[in-house]
């Protein structure tokens, strides 16, 4: 297995050393190299192709007196507080084809979980596996088996992908951190010692789990992907040399400065070890590249991995740039890395995104075990604080990269975000635009991302949202672009794409409430999941409301120039929540004809509090968890809530984890490890 391995790091830097470019390689699978690219122009924001040399001298530079200037960002002392017609419902997806990790799969006949070891202990080692069972009356799921995965010490699963072409369950996880990814993201020492590995399971027999292989690496995880038989791991590191005070106090400067001058490249970069076995190279410092116009110098790792689930090796290719990424989205092409040059403040432990903040984004394209670099871009704005949203920011068509984009100061204060009037827009105009929201597109010329169209612009100044609104839900759909802005109502902006040198906007319709999410049902109906909102006419400018239940809203996109809520449900009150809400993933959507089965955990907060105001500030009490269940008919395009499913497990809850599996005529409901059935 070692030698699969060792072939591909040995292949990508012999390439990378003939061309000095990143280009794809052979890594022993028989497919061919990538074409030599032409050397783009330099531009701020481009990646450059270097060597062992070069690289050492970069980490020497970052690793100097000038990274304290980095790494002062504080580390807060607060912790993280269209599918196609199946009959059963799968992962909800962002792309198509592109598959994510989650906590739950289901070929249609088992159901896969990735547990905790127990109440007490948070480490998710456990993989179940349990039969559907067509025939139950009650519809309950029968446990087969089950199997404690090899992660290392303080390794936790975090998600799991289900190869059923090769029989076998791809689990996937990483190094429980006393910091959450909101609290460190701009703290790069704290992705020190991070690890991730993915441990390979065969499901072949029906009643034993086996775990075939394991592979750990050094870095943390920051997304991963799935298409057919290549897994895509994108991971973070930052160095820990051994006698380096990396605050460089005075009385130090002398010592560390005889530690950075002795330091070599291959020191630093990320390993990996195969069934616990040596470490080993995981990457090759001909194999990366350098941001060297980043005024923020930083020694962060960025390290993408290919591995091929189909080879008995499970042969593998690299390759890494220096400098942080805060954003990852993936097509069945390319994958994107996004990251700012901007400093950040903080507000206790959410950064605050300056209104001059623009982005940078690195494409890679994607061929197997071959990925290749093909250029930089810049955007204007940035792409908010949540990442799970960060990913929805961006989306491919047509070999055109959409990026939306928050054009203002925010910050997050109390669970909501608070943001002053809207700023300035796009140096590229004429004229300043107030415009909370920003489209750019960008298409590959030259070696390079070039900025092709944007919104709003000279010929088009209509703002994407009102002075004081920020961005929530976006989605990009084929030659169209959804985007929510909010502050008192639901401004939905349909967005025409099909000409990327000159986006349109083709409509407009504003609601009560917002959406964090927006699913496509078919070609002329979406499903937005959000919350209600309600203003007392007072706070602040009058413009301002205060959130209240989860909403449910079915909008029909049919004409897009005169997009209609057809229908809409309110859960609960102020307090209410879902899964849905924090994380894609958490809800369930199984397609029946002309009519889609939908299921959402929910917390509800339905009960008035003792003193019994009812106030639009005022939080309601906890009433119960419950899944929450609706039918939409597409033809009609309506939508009926079915009766709620009560959990069995007693108080209030985080429901983050729970998940919903609907298949043939049953519901199935995960809390965590423990499951609850229904009929539909």
């Amino acid at each position: 297995m070692k030698s699969g391995f060792q072939t591909s790091a040995r292949c990508a830097g012999f390439i990378l050393l003939v061309s000095a470019l990143l280009v794809g390689c052979d890594s022993g699978t028989g497919s061919a190299p990538n074409p030599i690219t032409v050397e783009p122009p330099p531009t701020p924001w481009g990646l450059r192709a270097t060597t062992d040399t070069g690289l050492t001298a970069y980490f020497r530079d970052a690793l100097g007196p000038s990274s304290t200037n980095y790494l002062h960002t504080p580390i807060p002392t607060v912790g993280f507080s269209a599918a196609p017609p199946t009959a059963f419902s799968g992962t909800t997806l962002q792309e198509a084809g592109v598959d994510e990790a989650d906590l739950v799969k289901s070929d249609g006949v088992y159901v896969f979980s990735l547990d905790q070891a127990s109440s007490t202990k948070p480490m998710r080692e456990t993989l179940s596996r349990q039969r559907l069972d067509g025939a139950a009356a009650n519809a309950p799921l029968i446990f087969t088996d089950s199997l404690k995965i090899p992660f290392s010490t303080n390794v936790s699963g975090s998600g799991l992908y289900l190869d059923t072409e090769r029989q076998q369950i791809v689990a996937v996880g990483k190094r429980m951190n006393e910091w959450e990814i909101y609290a460190t993201w701009f703290a790069p020492l704290s992705w020190e010692n991070s690890l991730t590995e993915v441990a390979l399971i065969d499901t072949s027999s029906p009643t034993q789990l086996q775990t075939r292989s394991t592979l750990s690496m050094t870095g943390e995880l920051i997304g991963s992907r799935r298409l057919g038989a290549t897994l895509y791991l994108v991971l973070r590191s930052y160095p820990q040399v051994a006698g380096l005070d990396p605050l460089w106090p005075p009385e130090k400067t002398a010592a560390n400065q005889k530690v950075v001058d002795s330091l070599q490249a291959s020191q630093l970069l990320p390993t990996l070890s195969v069934d616990g076995g040596a470490a080993q190279p995981l990457v090759q410092a001909s194999s990366c590249l350098t941001q060297e116009q980043n005024p923020i110098r930083s020694a962060d790792i960025i390290t993408i991995v290919g591995i091929d689930l189909a080879s008995p090796t499970h042969q593998y290719s690299a390759r890494c740039f220096t400098g942080g990424t805060e954003a990852f989205y993936m097509s069945d092409q390319s994958l994107y890395l996004a990251t700012t040059r901007n400093a950040y403040t903080y507000s206790g432990e959410f950064p605050v995104y300056p209104a001059e903040t623009t982005t940078d984004i690195h494409k890679f394209a994607l061929n197997g075990l071959d990925i290749a670099y093909r250029g930089s871009g810049n955007v204007l704005g940035h792409l908010g604080f949540d990442q799970n949203r960060k990913s929805f920011r961006m989306g491919e068509y047509a070999g055109a990269l959409r990026v939306v984009t928050q054009t203002t100061q925010t910050q997050l204060v109390w669970g909501e975000w608070i943001l002053p009037p809207a700023s300035p827009a796009s140096a590229t105009t004429s004229t300043a635009i107030d415009s909370p929201g920003h489209l750019s597109i960008l298409q590959e010329s030259a070696g390079a991302l070039q900025l092709v169209g944007e919104l709003p612009n000279t010929a088009r100044p209509q703002p994407l949202g009102k002075p004081g609104e920020q961005l929530y839900a976006s989605r990009f759909i084929g030659a169209r672009g959804y985007l929510v802005t909010y502050r008192l109502t639901d401004p939905l902006y349909v967005l025409d794409l099909s000409n990327p040198a000159d986006p349109k906007m083709a409509g407009e319709l504003q609601v009560d409430g917002y959406s964090d999410y927006l699913f496509p049902l078919n070609e002329s109906l979406l499903l937005g999941i959000g919350k209600d909102a309600t203003s007392d006419g007072s706070s602040g400018d009058g413009r301002f409301a205060w959130y209240q239940g989860v909403k449910v809203s079915l909008i029909d996109v049919s004409d897009p120039a005169h997009p209609q809520e057809t229908a809409r449900q309110i859960i609960g009150r102020r307090g209410t929540d879902a899964t849905v809400l924090h994380d894609h993933h958490g809800i369930a959507l199984q397609y029946l004809g002309d009519a889609v089965h939908v299921s959402l955990p929910v917390s509800l907060y339905d009960t008035p509090m003792q003193w019994g105001m009812s106030a639009p500030s005022n939080y309601y009490d906890f009433t119960r968890t419950e899944l929450q269940r609706f039918e939409v008919n597409l033809a009609a395009r309506s939508l009926m809530p079915r009766q709620a499913v009560a959990s069995t497990v007693p108080g209030a809850r985080d429901i983050a984890n729970d998940r919903s599996l609907l298949w043939n005529n049953q519901a199935h409901w995960y809390q965590d490890g423990t499951w609850i059935s229904a009929g539909w």
